[in-house]
């Protein structure tokens, strides 16, 4: 009789942490759709990084640890260069760009947005196009650029 008594109390305090177990949410689901609609809202935007040198634009963009290759240069790393590199103390305050949002795949770990680009020139013409790569990883529970790089569709002079 004790040992039943002895496997009641067992089993019944088992359950009990079980059941606590059960009350812990479980992470959220990944949700590709999702991500790529936060990508295509980010593009829209972007043309901003060539016309600002506010670090709360790029911290809520890139990575702690984001990189950038771009043709002719060495990779530029951290925010701090990316923002340096890209808003070039001001003189590339009138430059825009066009990103469409193209193929976009991945996982909860990491995206990948593969896509074109167009530099309008103002007057219905191209200062440039290309395509590009860019991968999205989750930083602080928001997806940003981890890494970028793209090239010109235009042969090299």
């Amino acid at each position: 009789m004790r040992h039943i008594l002895l496997f009641t109390i067992v089993w019944a305090v088992s359950a009990c942490s079980d059941n606590k177990n059960a009350a812990v949410p479980s992470p959220a689901t990944f949700d590709l759709a999702s991500v790529k609609n936060h990508i295509a809202e980010m593009n829209k935007s972007y043309s901003q990084r060539f016309t600002t040198a506010d670090t709360a634009y790029y911290i809520q963009r890139y990575c702690k640890d984001a990189e950038v290759y771009c043709p002719g240069v060495a990779p530029v790393k951290s925010r701090d260069s990316i923002i340096s590199f890209f808003y070039a103390n001001g003189t590339n305050k009138d430059t825009q760009i066009q990103l469409p949002i193209g193929n976009v795949y991945g996982s909860d770990g990491l995206v990948v947005e593969e896509g074109t680009y167009n530099f309008p020139d103002g007057k219905g013409g191209s200062l440039d196009n290309g395509k590009f790569i860019a991968l999205w990883k989750q930083e602080d529970g928001v997806w940003k650029l981890y890494r970028e790089i793209w090239n010109s569709n235009s042969m090299p002079r």
